[in-house]
């Protein structure tokens, strides 16, 4: 349920408010509801990290979807902005670890997963 009011919050983010607003809205609410920050899920490299993050916090693979799904929406909807450019390839690039990794442990087709890898993937 956090995670969908996080989810809900990013999407009404006002568009003219910048990326780095936006990543700290989001870090900010990660440490109030969720006790960890974005770099936590940013340094994740490997299964054995995901694991570990998921064993800590509770999550299991559909939550780690809709985190994933929140990392997407921040950097698409400021990728475009040149200032955070590479922060958003950053951003994407970790979403695409994690879409794959979620395709491979759940092992049931997503379309709208699908779509947004081929949009991360078109843009990398």
């Amino acid at each position: 349920q956090v995670l969908n009011k996080i989810l809900t919050k990013i999407l009404k983010v006002n568009p003219e408010v910048s990326q780095t607003q936006s990543i700290d809205i989001l870090n900010k609410t990660f440490v109030s509801e969720l006790d960890f920050e974005l770099q936590d899920i940013l340094s994740i490299e490997n299964e054995t990290d995901i694991n570990s993050f998921s064993k800590k916090y509770g999550f299991n693979t559909d939550q780690i979807n809709i985190l994933t799904d929140i990392l997407f929406e921040v950097a698409d909807r400021n990728f475009e902005n040149q200032a955070q450019h590479i922060e958003c390839l950053q951003i994407f690039s970790k979403c695409l670890f994690l879409y794959h990794y979620l395709e491979k442990s759940e092992n049931i087709y997503s379309v709208d997963r699908n779509l947004r890898i081929s949009k991360i993937e078109s843009l990398m």
